[in-house]
C-alpha cells in the first residue's frame, strides 16, 4: 500500500479561475470527487482512459482541520469548505420545531438556535453539513469505517437478477479500496491516560454482557477493544453482537480519504485532470436520435458559487465552460446534489419538470425520491469533574492548545499523539434490535467525552465547550423510512433544493414501519441508561458522578422516549435518490450496471444509487461501489 498521506505530491490541477474553457474533450468526465466519484476517476485514469475530475471545491490537504481527526467537529464548520444545506425533517413547522435544533436566519449565514426567534427571524430547518473539496465529504466526515453487511449486496442482486452484486463477488471491490485507504481503530492505551474516561467505557461492556472484573476492569477492555466490527474472518460478523473498537480512516493519526488516492494518480503521470472550484450547472445531450446521448457538461469556473457555502456572499460570478465527453459522463454528486442536476438537465419527474418549464429529456419519476437516512439519537451526561485527556484541548487551532502540540510532535504509539489521535469515539455497543427485521445488528451505539447532540449552527463550539460531559448516541441502522424527497427551489442551480426527510409518521408507516424504528430507538437509550448505571460499579477506576442532561431524568416511559426520539433525531447519511432497480419498477432510475434508464453515456455513482440505505456507515459502500462502477464501465458487467 502507497504511503500517500506521507507524501506531498506535486497537483497538476487545471487552473481554478481562467478565461473560458469550451474546448475540452475527454472520453470520460465524472462530476464529484467524493467517495463515489473519487475512486472512479482514478481507476479511469489508471486504466490510461483521459478523465476529467470535476469538483466544485478546492485541495483542502493542507488544512489542519482537515487533516487531524480531532477536529472532526471543527471541520464541518470551516467556511473554507462547508454548505450550509437545511433540510425539514417534518414538513409541518410547528411540529418541526419542538426540535432544539430547529435554526432561524436572522441575517446571511447568521443564526437562531431554538425557540424565541428573534422578530424578523426566516425559518430554515435542521442544518445538514455538506462540504466541498477535493474528496467531496470525506474530508470533514466523522472517520468511521463500517464496512457493508451481506444483505446490503444480495439484495441488490435479488432486486435486480444482476448476480455480480452477490456478497461474494462484490469483497473484491473492498479488497481494491484497501489498496489505497488506511484504517485504524483508535489507539486503546490511549485510555490508560484517563482511566476515568476509562470507566464509561468499561461500563459500556458490561451493558453489552462483556464487562471485566471490576479489579481487572482496565485489562479487560484493552482485550476488549482488540474486537474488530468489519472482521473478515467471521463468518456471523453481520448478526455478532458485543463491544467492539471503531475503526476509522486514518493512518498514525492522521485522517485519509479519497483526496490522497486522487492526488497520487495525478503525480504518477495517469491522464487524470481535476479541475477544482468548478461548478457544473447542466449535463448536455444530443437528441437527434432515438434515445438521447449524454455528450458532456457546462460549468462555471470559480470559487465559493454554491450559495450554500457562506463565502458564496462574496464571491466574483463564475465564468462559463464546457467540455465533452468521447465514451461516458458520471455523475457523482451526491444524495443531493445528483437528483438536483439530473433535473435541472431534464431527467426526472416530468410533472416536477412541466413546473419549472425545463424541457424534458427523459421522464423518470424516481429521481428525487426514496430519500433515506439513519435516525440518530444521543442519551448526553455530564460529570462533576473534566475527563483528563482533554486537558488542554481547544480543538480549534487555537495558539494554547496544548493537545495539538501533542498530537504534532508525539508518535503514534502508546497513546502518545493524545486525544486529537482520534475521533473521540473508541468504542461501540453492536445490538440487534428487538425490532429488527433480520439478524443483521440494527443498532450501533457510540460513547465519546463529547456533548454531541446532532447538528446546528455551532454544533461543533458547544460540543466541546467543556471537558466534562459524556454522550451514548445510538445510530439505527437498516432504517424503513425511505418517504424523503429532494425537490427543485427553482432553475437556479446555485439554490439548494427543497430537501424533506418524512420522519417517522410522517414517512413510511406500511406495516407499522414507523413504530418499529422508533420502537429499536427506544431499547438503544435504555441500554444506553443501563452503561449509565454500570458506570457506579467500577469506581475504583476514580471518575466521577453525573447528571443525565438528555433525555431527562423524568424522561422515563417508552412513550414520553418515543416522543423525545421523533423531536430529537437526526441523520447525516442521506442516500437513494436515483435508486438502481428492476426492470419493472417504474420509480427504477439505474439499472444495475449505474446505467440512466432510457438515457445513453449516463451513469450515476455515489451515495444516490442504493434502492435502500446500507449497513451502517455510508462511506464505505460509496467506496465500494466505485469501484465496482470502474470495473463496469472498464471491463463490463461479470
Amino acid at each position: 500500500m502507497e504511503l500517500l498521506n506521507l507524501i506531498v505530491f506535486p497537483l497538476l490541477f487545471l487552473s481554478p479561475v481562467a478565461t473560458a474553457a469550451t474546448d475540452l474533450e475527454y472520453e470520460y468526465i465524472v462530476v464529484g470527487s467524493g467517495a463515489g466519484g473519487g475512486p472512479l476517476a482514478s481507476r479511469l485514469a489508471r486504466e490510461g482512459r483521459k478523465t476529467l475530475l470535476i469538483e466544485a471545491g478546492s485541495d483542502q490537504s493542507d488544512n489542519l482541520n482537515t487533516t487531524v481527526p480531532g477536529y472532526q467537529a471543527a471541520v464541518t464548520e470551516d467556511p473554507s469548505l462547508r454548505w450550509d444545506i437545511f433540510v425539514n425533517h417534518y414538513q409541518d413547522q410547528t411540529r418541526a420545531q419542538h426540535d432544539p435544533k430547529y435554526t432561524w436566519e436572522t441575517a446571511p449565514f447568521e443564526y437562531h438556535v431554538g425557540p424565541n426567534p428573534p422578530e424578523g427571524a426566516s425559518p430554515r430547518g435542521i442544518l445538514y453539513p455538506r462540504a466541498q473539496a477535493l474528496g467531496g465529504c470525506t474530508p470533514h466526515n466523522a472517520l468511521i469505517w463500517i464496512t457493508p453487511h451481506d444483505s446490503d449486496w444480495d439484495n441488490i442482486a435479488s432486486l435486480t437478477g444482476d448476480s455480480s452484486w452477490a456478497h461474494e463477488n462484490m469483497d473484491q471491490y473492498l479488497q481494491k479500496v484497501y489498496e489505497w485507504l488506511y484504517t485504524e481503530p483508535t489507539d486503546p492505551t490511549i485510555l490508560l491516560n484517563d482511566l476515568p474516561l476509562a470507566q464509561q467505557y468499561v461500563a459500556g461492556a458490561a451493558a453489552s454482557g462483556q464487562g471485566p472484573d471490576p479489579l481487572n476492569a482496565v485489562e479487560g477492555l484493552l482485550n476488549l477493544l482488540g474486537n474488530d466490527p468489519n472482521s473478515q474472518i467471521n463468518p456471523t460478523r453481520d448478526s455478532t453482537q458485543g463491544f467492539f473498537q471503531v475503526p476509522l480512516t486514518m493512518n498514525a493519526g492522521n485522517r485519509t480519504d479519497v483526496s490522497q488516492f486522487i492526488k497520487s494518480t495525478v503525480a504518477e503521470g495517469f491522464p487524470l485532470d481535476v479541475r477544482t472550484n468548478a461548478f457544473v450547472t447542466k449535463i448536455t445531450f444530443d437528441q437527434s436520435g432515438a434515445t438521447p446521448k449524454a455528450t458532456g457538461v457546462e460549468f462555471q469556473d470559480g470559487e465559493y458559487l454554491y450559495r450554500a457555502s457562506p463565502r458564496s456572499l462574496h464571491s466574483r460570478p463564475g465564468v462559463s465552460g464546457s467540455a465533452k465527453a468521447a465514451k461516458e459522463l458520471i455523475i457523482s454528486a451526491g444524495a443531493y446534489n445528483t437528483p438536483q442536476l439530473l433535473k435541472l438537465s431534464g431527467i426526472g419527474p416530468k410533472e416536477e419538470l412541466a413546473k419549472f418549464n425545463i424541457p424534458i429529456v427523459k421522464d423518470l419519476p424516481g429521481v428525487g425520491t426514496n430519500l433515506m437516512d439513519r435516525y440518530e439519537v444521543p442519551v448526553n451526561v455530564q460529570h462533576e469533574k473534566d475527563f483528563p485527556i482533554l486537558k488542554g484541548c481547544t480543538f480549534d487551532e487555537k495558539p494554547h492548545d496544548e493537545c495539538l502540540k501533542k498530537w504534532e510532535d508525539n508518535p503514534y504509539i502508546l497513546g502518545q499523539r493524545g486525544a486529537y489521535a482520534t475521533n473521540g469515539l473508541a468504542a461501540t455497543l453492536a445490538v440487534n434490535s428487538d425490532y429488527a427485521s433480520t439478524s443483521d445488528i440494527d443498532l450501533y451505539i457510540f460513547g465519546g467525552p463529547i456533548n454531541f447532540q446532532g447538528y446546528f449552527p455551532g454544533w461543533a463550539e458547544q460540543a466541546v465547550a467543556d471537558h466534562s460531559h459524556f454522550s451514548w448516541y445510538t445510530l439505527k441502522a437498516h432504517g424503513r423510512n425511505r418517504a424523503g424527497t429532494v425537490e427543485l427551489q427553482s432553475t437556479d442551480p446555485f439554490d439548494q433544493p427543497r430537501i424533506n426527510f418524512n420522519y417517522f409518521d410522517t414517512g413510511t408507516t406500511a406495516g407499522g414501519a414507523d413504530d418499529l424504528d422508533v420502537g429499536a430507538i427506544v431499547q438503544a437509550i435504555n441500554i444506553s441508561r443501563n452503561a449509565l448505571s454500570e458506570y457506579y460499579n467500577y469506581g475504583i477506576l476514580g471518575g466521577s458522578p453525573f447528571e443525565e442532561e438528555n433525555p431527562g431524568k423524568d424522561v422515563t416511559g417508552d412513550e414520553d422516549l418515543e416522543q423525545y426520539a421523533k423531536d430529537v433525531a437526526w441523520g447525516h447519511h442521506a442516500s437513494c435518490t436515483a435508486a438502481i432497480g428492476g426492470e419493472d419498477d417504474p420509480n427504477s432510475v439505474l439499472d444495475s450496471q449505474f446505467r440512466v434508464r432510457g438515457v445513453q453515456n449516463l451513469r450515476v455513482v455515489d451515495a444516490s444509487i442504493f434502492p435502500d440505505i446500507p449497513g451502517v456507515f455510508i462511506t464505505a459502500p460509496i467506496y465500494i461501489i466505485s469501484e465496482k462502477a470502474a470495473d463496469v464501465i472498464l471491463n463490463g458487467s461479470k
